[in-house]
């Protein structure tokens, strides 16, 4: 308590610049979101030509998130040693090199490419997580999480819209030599930025409790936010399985042209995007953002079940993309409002270190899911008993939740 009143003057000291922080933090995650999920729009087409079956994407997108998992974690103390805005800088020249490597590299540093790329994502939440706590109006901050957190489907969408271009246009490798040069640019451009958003570093005594595994002990000790964290691993499971497969389902089972397909995508990672936002001042105004976060897993379970229907052939062509609607709209609408829930409990000045601990296992989701879901589907279990599988998991952790919250009400905050 003693080192928040430290640093709570000092915070009060600085001006805020709400739109620029917002502005910025917004389009650094869209970019590292087109860069991570540029595979998995790509993979229909260029996996076959690399002598890989589409489903072996899974594979490169869970050490992509096992290297965003373990960098995510060390954010505090990087922050702590070179701020959030410089390391926000790293990050997407990370992205850079690993988009590099995947456009020049032979076929076999694909792999090395993902954990670069991964790398530079897993800093980006817990990075703009201190900004924003430095930055957005206090009774906004779940709808400023919720906008910054637009910028995943909107990355998704933006993917769906311009790798299938690019691949035409310029062939797979030469795209990815471009959006390496846009993570470069964008890396530059942030540094007039530093001056007017970098948040206040925290003193020495709390820099020292940004240890990875001190972190993760006071996730895991604090029965809400270990709650918290472990539900966000089951929604961000579902959330990559469905980014990382829709476009390979709707192209290779229902016959739909890869560019229909991407189309998809991107529209209905407009509509995520939408519903970021009502999520997050739902959650704001109306609605605890712990009680927002059940129905959205209840919702999101009923969705998969919506598209193990579209698998197996049971649903037309407008069901089956009303069917990737939903699924899209809540398995990737409710990461705002789990920002604004921790933003709630955590001082702002351990925002970085604690969100980047939560996000060990929300990206541990993102890890296992798309590797487990590709591997059953390519040993034969088909897409629809695999999205049917899915459907249980968010139901399970949407229960387990709202016990959580029932049992919590005379517990005190983390």
């Amino acid at each position: 308590m003693m080192q928040a009143r430290q640093v709570t003057p000092l915070l009060q000291m600085n001006p805020t610049h709400p739109a620029l922080a917002l502005s910025s933090m917004l389009l650094v995650q869209m970019l590292a979101s087109m860069t991570f999920v540029a595979a998995s729009v790509l993979a229909p087409a260029v996996a076959p030509t690399l002598g890989h079956a589409p489903e072996r994407v899974g594979l490169y997108a869970g050490l992509g998130y096992l290297a965003a998992m373990v960098c995510g974690l060390r954010s505090g103390g990087w922050v702590a040693r070179w701020g959030a805005i410089p390391l926000t800088q790293r990050g997407l020249l990370a992205c850079a090199a690993g988009a590099l490597l995947a456009g020049l590299g032979p076929p076999q540093t694909l792999l090395a490419a993902a954990v670069l790329i991964g790398m530079g994502y897993g800093v980006v939440n817990p990075t703009a997580a201190a900004v924003l706590s430095q930055h957005a109006p206090e009774r906004a901050r779940g709808l400023f999480f919720s906008v910054k957190q637009t910028g995943v489907p909107l990355g998704v969408a933006l993917a769906g819209l311009v790798m299938p271009a690019g691949l035409a246009l310029l062939g797979w490798r030469f795209t990815a030599v471009a959006v390496a040069a846009t993570c470069a640019a964008m890396s530059l451009a942030l540094w007039p930025t530093v001056a007017r958003l970098e948040p206040p570093r925290p003193d020495p005594a709390e820099a020292a409790a940004q240890a990875p595994m001190a972190l993760l002990r006071r996730v895991w000790r604090a029965p809400t936010l270990r709650v918290l964290s472990l539900t966000s691993l089951t929604y961000t499971l579902t959330q990559q399985v469905y980014v990382t497969f829709i476009v390979s389902m709707l192209n290779l089972t229902l016959g739909w042209t890869l560019a229909a397909a991407a189309g998809l995508l991107a529209l209905s990672q407009g509509l995520a995007a939408l519903a970021r936002i009502i999520f997050g001042s739902v959650g704001d105004r109306w609605v605890p953002p712990g009680w927002v976060l059940v129905g959205l897993g209840a919702a999101m379970a009923a969705s998969c079940l919506g598209l193990a229907a579209a698998a197996a052939g049971m649903l037309s062509p407008v069901l089956v993309g009303a069917a990737a609607l939903a699924c899209a709209s809540t398995a990737m609408g409710w990461n705002g409002v789990f920002f604004g829930a921790l933003a709630q409990r955590v001082p702002r000045e351990q925002m970085a270190g604690v969100s980047g601990a939560a996000q060990f296992f929300t990206f541990g989701g993102g890890m296992i899911g798309p590797l487990l879901f590709g591997e059953a589907v390519r040993a034969g279990a088909g897409y629809a008993p695999a999205y049917a599988a899915l459907a249980l998991i968010p139901a399970a952790a949407a229960v387990a939740l709202a016990r959580a919250l029932v049992n919590d009400r005379r517990r005190p905050p983390a």
